[in-house]
C-alpha cells in the first residue's frame, strides 16, 4: 500500500514540475526592474527643473582633444560621470580603474558615455588630460576628460550632479576634496543613480543598471 501511495506521488510530483515552470517563467517574463528617477536639491543652487525634476544644466568644458565639449553632445545618450584629477595620490586611480570596466562592458553601445571631470583644471590641461588616457588606456570616441574654469566645474559638481567638489586649503598639500560617486544620467538628463567608484561591487551594480536603463529605450 505504502509503495502504491509513493508511486502516486512521484507521478503527481512529475506531472506538476511543468506547471511550475510555465508559472515560474511567465511571472519572471512580467518582472520589470526599474531605475529610480532622483530629485535632488539644494538652496545653494540655481534650479534646473523641467516636469518637476532636477536636470543637468548646460555645460561648457575643454576635452583631452581641445575640443569643446557640452551637453548637446550627450544629447541621446546614457552617461556616467566622475570628478577626478590627475595628481591624485590615492581614490582616483582606482576610479579611472573601475571606470575602465565600465568602458569596457558598453564599448559596442553606442548610446553609452563616460565624462570625466578635473577638479584641478589649472594643472590638469588639455595634454596632461590626453597623457593620462592615453595610460588608462581610455578610448575616448567612448570617454571624455575635461577641463576648463575651476568654478564651473566646481559648481557643475555641486549643483548639477549634487556631489562635492572644491579645493583644499592647506598650504602644504597640493589635495583636492571631492567625491568618490559615479553618478548615471538618463538621455533626459536625469540623474538615475550613484555608486562608490572605488568599490567594485558598486561599479558591478552600475554596470547592471546602465544595461537595465537602456532597456527603457527599447
Amino acid at each position: 500500500m505504502k509503495n502504491k501511495y509513493f508511486k502516486v506521488g512521484v507521478l503527481m510530483t512529475i506531472l506538476a514540475v511543468p506547471t511550475f515552470i510555465i508559472l515560474f517563467l511567465h511571472s519572471f517574463g512580467e518582472n520589470k526592474f526599474e531605475i529610480p528617477v532622483m530629485n535632488p536639491s539644494s538652496p545653494d543652487c540655481q534650479s534646473n527643473v523641467l516636469d518637476s525634476v532636477h536636470r543637468i544644466p548646460p555645460f561648457k568644458f575643454i576635452s583631452q582633444d581641445g575640443k569643446e565639449v557640452t551637453e548637446k553632445d550627450f544629447e541621446g545618450k546614457v552617461y556616467i560621470v566622475d570628478f577626478f584629477f590627475t595628481r591624485c595620490p590615492d581614490i582616483c586611480p582606482t576610479m579611472t580603474s573601475e571606470l575602465v570596466r565600465v568602458q569596457e562592458a558598453f564599448k559596442d553601445f553606442p548610446d553609452v558615455r563616460i565624462l570625466s571631470h578635473s577638479v584641478d583644471p589649472l594643472y590638469d590641461s588639455v595634454a596632461i588630460l590626453k597623457e593620462y588616457a592615453q595610460k588608462f588606456k581610455a578610448n575616448t570616441q567612448i570617454w571624455t576628460f575635461v577641463t576648463g574654469d575651476k568654478g564651473a566645474i566646481y559648481n557643475m559638481a555641486r549643483c548639477g550632479y549634487f556631489i562635492s567638489a572644491r579645493e583644499n586649503t592647506s598650504p602644504i598639500s597640493v589635495d583636492f576634496v571631492h567625491s568618490d560617486k559615479v553618478v548615471l544620467i538618463d538621455k533626459e538628463k536625469r540623474i538615475r543613480g550613484y555608486y562608490s567608484g572605488t568599490n567594485r561591487k558598486e561599479i558591478d551594480r552600475l554596470i547592471t543598471e546602465v544595461q537595465i536603463l537602456l532597456q527603457e529605450y527599447k
